[in-house]
């Protein structure tokens, strides 16, 4: 995703509208000789993907989204429940322009050092935080310049987006959440189901949180597995 890694870092607020986000994914499903997938997203990767299936629902065989709700019901839902809204209130500190990016890299990034530890909102893996070494690779990719500026200009853009015009999702669906996610209230998950016009499946796995991939790699690859694989012997989902 532009602004992540090693992907290329437009500085631009507008380069991060999710019409653009969204175009790129169409361009590397098509740049690799497919018209179709099994697509999978987390967090703000999710949010594409939801929207990806929206409006190129003959591209997506299944979907597949870790802890992050379908945006309208974001919306909705933060509207209606002020303790998610409070979750959510770093959303507005971010429209600032240059001192969020300044306020996560003082102290040596120390924002971001607790934001990637803490026992409440940290990765863990299996049970084991991150060590040393995986924290300097995440705080070299991010104080690669411009880097900080892409990740928040994600943030930027999601007022722009909302209301959506179209919400309807036609692919089968699943969604896997954290029960722990220190992020986003467990209730918007199950609220999902009001857009979604074919199979829907929810896993509410226990003990992880928000980055779930890592806090429970072996049950989120076997969930994954499973649903991708369900009806291959009916019919074939390779194009």
């Amino acid at each position: 995703m532009r602004g992540y890694g090693e992907s290329d870092v437009p500085l631009s607020v507008e380069s991060y509208r999710f019409e653009h986000l969204v175009t790129d994914v169409r361009d590397i499903v098509e740049y690799l000789g497919y018209n179709r997938c099994c697509l999978v997203g987390h967090d703000w990767g999710g949010t594409v993907a939801w929207l990806f299936s929206i409006h190129y629902p003959e591209m997506v065989t299944k979907l597949i989204v870790l802890n992050s709700p379908h945006p309208s019901v974001y919306a909705d839902y933060a509207l209606r429940h002020p303790s998610q809204l409070l979750k959510c209130s770093s959303f507005f500190f971010y429209q600032l322009p240059r001192l969020p990016e300044l306020m996560l890299s003082i102290n040596d990034f120390k924002a971001l050092k607790a934001l990637f530890t803490s026992r409440s909102t940290g990765i863990g893996r299996k049970g084991r935080w991150l060590s040393s070494e995986d924290m300097e690779a995440y705080l070299y990719a991010l104080s690669q310049p411009g880097a900080l500026t892409g990740a928040l200009n994600y943030y930027r853009n999601v007022f722009s987006s909302l209301p959506l015009t179209q919400q309807c999702v036609r692919s089968p669906v699943l969604l896997l959440w954290g029960e722990c996610d220190a992020f986003l209230e467990q209730g918007m998950a199950e609220a999902c189901r009001l857009y979604i016009r074919n199979h829907f499946r929810l896993n509410i796995i226990s003990g992880a949180g928000h980055w779930l991939q890592q806090d429970q790699p072996d049950i989120v690859n076997t969930l994954m597995w499973t649903f991708i694989k369900e009806g291959e012997g009916r019919k074939s989902h390779r194009h």
